[in-house]
């Protein structure tokens, strides 16, 4: 049997030298696949908010068992990647053992730690609380039935409050826990922000100093840096006609700065009443700056050629800008002011229609 792992230990130089053993946790991995010939392990670092690679095992053989150690110092997110292409992230929770079976697939075996899957909660509540809506709102769109559509827009309103309700009640259940910390990512820190600091208080009182509540706390306060009245910082990227524009050109006009994608039904919805708006607002300088997060180039520009969008688009496909305000979900946008400051948040185009009426 071939064993990789870890040892750590500390040294103590009081009264002579005494060693103790930090609680660990070990990961195990049985092969029973010839096609796996390396694994990677990866783990998220609370400061650079992201995933990084941390172990690499090569060489493997099959019905051989390999074994990684690492200190436990709090709850912790890891990934596993195989050469097949097959992955898992996995909330380790406690220190101990993390089992983890590997032929097709990845199967994880473990008290102390399970598989990170709160997309398919997610899908889970889509199903329960948008049945039939996606379909509906598709084909009042194919149809043009405008009156069908504003109805839809009303309930979906009406019962996305509900389908948020029962997100922050599934990751409540979590308590402070990793798991929990990486199911916060499918929400949006501006509107659902109250719940982000009912939920770092809990983090900060079980977690007082981990990186885990620091993280979030540091991104509650980059979040409040973007609240009504705040500056938004500025960006610059090249728009789709292959022009560099920046943000702070825009100074003297009115802006809504609008995050939207193709697949993204509500912004596609928003679009004709937007370009409305455009077309027709007189009574101040007012202009948009769309930045998709599309990954296929192609279905972006479909998009903004089906919708007939006149103002600057730019492709934000590395999600760098997006990523930039912290944004988690779509639609999102700001309204600012002459001098860059943000008005109004999330805002429909008729609340805009009205907003840019009492400028006048």
């Amino acid at each position: 049997m071939k064993t990789i792992k870890i040892l750590l230990l500390l040294c103590l130089f009081a009264n002579g030298c005494k060693s103790q053993q930090i609680e660990e946790n070990t990961f195990f991995f049985k092969v029973s696949s010839e096609n796996i010939t390396t694994i990677t392990i990866s783990k998220y670092d609370y400061d650079q908010e992201k995933m990084i690679e941390w172990k690499s095992i090569t060489n493997i053989n099959p019905n051989e068992t390999y074994n990684v150690a690492n200190q436990f110092l709090e709850p912790s997110i890891y990934g596993v990647k195989l050469n097949t292409g097959k992955e898992v992230r996995i909330a380790v929770e406690q220190s101990g053992t993390i089992n983890l079976q590997l032929d097709d697939g990845i199967t994880l075996d473990s008290e102390v730690a399970s598989e990170l899957n709160f997309n398919q909660s997610i899908e889970t509540l889509n199903n329960k609380f948008f049945a039939g809506m996606i379909q509906d709102f598709d084909q009042a769109m194919k149809e043009n039935d405008q009156q069908k559509i504003a109805a839809l827009e009303k309930k979906k309103d009406q019962v996305l409050v509900e389908f948020i309700k029962a997100m922050e009640n599934l990751i409540r259940e979590m308590g402070p826990s990793a798991k929990a910390y990486d199911a916060l990512g499918y929400l949006d820190l501006y509107k659902n922000n109250k719940f982000f600091k009912e939920m770092l208080g809990k983090f900060e009182t079980d977690y007082p100093s981990s990186g885990m509540s620091k993280s979030l706390g540091t991104r509650i306060e980059k979040a409040d840096q973007l609240a009504l009245g705040s500056k938004m910082a500025n960006f610059k990227a090249m728009n789709k006609n292959g022009t560099l524009i920046s943000l702070s050109d825009f100074r003297g006009s009115y802006v809504l700065v609008d995050f939207w994608a193709s697949w993204c039904r509500p912004c596609r919805v928003e679009n004709p009443k937007l370009l409305e708006l455009y077309k027709t607002v007189k009574n101040v300088k007012f202009d948009i700056v769309g930045v998709s997060i599309d990954s296929n180039k192609d279905h972006w520009e479909k998009a903004i050629e089906k919708d007939k969008l006149e103002w600057n688009q730019i492709l934000d496909s590395e999600q760098t800008i997006y990523k930039q305000y912290l944004l988690s979900s779509l639609p999102a946008n700001f309204l600012l002011d002459k001098e860059g400051k943000i008005i109004s948040k999330n805002i429909t185009a008729q609340e805009l229609k009205a907003r840019l009426e009492e400028l006048e």
